[in-house]
């Protein structure tokens, strides 16, 4: 804020205005409310990526197609990982390892046995580490902040842990369990029959000419503001374009 402030005061003042749990990370209780929506979007995006500028039935038709694959993609998986009687997504194991290992290196000082409060130090690594760090086991919470943001505990967490010797297994949360995995894709979609074999509606749909007017042939201009999906695109084009042109003229080469 006291860098906005610096650069632009009229925006500090309406920023100030507005109730900071409504629009910022570190007041938002630990929700992070954008953050998982805004991941949200962007898995959506990369399973329907390419499905754009086509008519209506073939966008459905697609969207249909690829959320079907994605779910029966994570269904086998999900099944995988129970027969090798895994605890947690490989994801969750990868992180929870990874940060067991690095919690080798750290020394704790511990503050509270009651409430379970203790300081970590990292070890220096380069011009890196020696940094302190906070942990709270009972408020499950590290002051590096990875606790709170992955909901899985940190080396500094998986040390202070061990000091006062607690699982740090069971603080992992429960939506990284195998089975709620399993549960979020065993769900089924129905198959889609030929549109021959659909009931007939009891409506029609009337096309009006006046809702949309041609004013040049040819197809409209978007008027949606591109991004990088749309510049891979133009890029995979022009390449494409460019081969074609260097095998025409080799062939034309006596």
């Amino acid at each position: 804020m006291e860098e906005i402030k610096k650069h632009d005061v009229k925006a500090f003042a309406y920023l100030d205005q507005i109730n900071k749990e409504k629009w910022t990370a570190s007041h938002d209780g630990g929700w992070r409310c954008g953050i998982l929506t805004t991941n949200m979007s962007e898995c959506i995006n990369e399973v329907l990526k390419g499905a754009r500028r086509l008519p209506v039935s073939a966008l459905v038709e697609i969207t249909l197609e690829r959320t079907v694959h994605y779910f029966h993609v994570r269904a086998i998986k999900g099944q995988k990982m129970l027969q090798n009687n895994q605890l947690w997504t490989d994801f969750t194991c990868k992180m929870f390892i990874s940060w067991q290992q690095k919690a080798v290196e750290h020394t704790v000082t511990k503050y509270s046995h009651a409430q379970q409060f203790a300081s970590v130090q990292t070890r220096r690594q380069g011009r890196h580490g020696m940094n302190t760090h906070v942990v709270k086991i009972a408020n499950q919470e590290c002051s590096c902040g990875k606790w709170n943001q992955f909901g899985i505990p940190c080396s500094h967490a998986q040390k202070v842990c061990g000091a006062y010797n607690i699982s740090a297994a069971s603080m992992v949360k429960e939506y990284y369990d195998v089975m709620a995995y399993n549960n979020t894709y065993s769900k089924h979609f129905e198959p889609v029959q030929s549109e021959d074999y659909w009931d007939d509606s009891n409506f029609q749909l009337v096309h009006d000419p006046t809702i949309r007017t041609v004013t040049r042939p040819g197809r409209n201009q978007t008027t949606r503001i591109h991004n990088e999906m749309d510049w891979r695109q133009t890029r995979a084009r022009q390449e494409a374009q460019q081969q074609q042109g260097d095998s025409s003229i080799q062939e034309n080469v006596p």
